[in-house]
């Protein structure tokens, strides 16, 4: 009995222990807090609501400029961007239509997607008109819907 006690004990140590160690080690390394995009409290970034296809209000839409533009928003450490751009690429030599690569990651770009007035909550987000897809989609998905831009 004495022994089973030594050794319920020696275990509670040990957790405590354990415990112990971690709470020391998170309040001296903290996980990093998501910080807000560079710079977006000094732009006025107005919200836009996507409806329930996936696209942007027609009123938002024009008044942003982008019935007619094709932008993929992307960042360096995403991986599902790096699915993305190679098939926007093939898409735009295939189609002869010009794609804005927008790399968030890059101070100049952040600024040129303010100037649309846009900010992705997540990328990549590819805009196509007025049209928003959020993740990675097929060539054939992102080819119909520039067709369709067309018509």
């Amino acid at each position: 009995m004495k022994k089973n006690t030594i050794i319920i004990f020696g275990f509670g140590i040990i957790i405590i222990a354990i415990i112990a160690g971690y709470l020391v080690y998170a309040k001296q390394n903290p996980s990093p807090s998501p910080s807000p995009a560079p710079d977006q409290n000094k732009v006025n970034l107005e919200l836009f609501v996507l409806d329930k296809e996936g696209r942007i209000a027609l009123d938002a839409c024009l008044e942003r400029g982008l019935s007619d533009k094709i932008i993929l928003l992307e960042s360096k450490h995403c991986s599902a961007c790096k699915i993305v751009v190679p098939r926007l690429q093939e898409l735009e030599m295939e189609l002869g239509k010009e794609i804005i690569y927008l790399d968030l990651s890059k101070e100049e770009d952040r600024n040129r997607a303010k100037e649309f007035k846009i900010w992705p909550k997540w990328t990549p987000t590819v805009l196509i008109g007025c049209d928003v897809f959020i993740g990675a989609y097929s060539k054939e998905k992102y080819k119909e819907a520039i067709e369709n831009l067309s018509h």
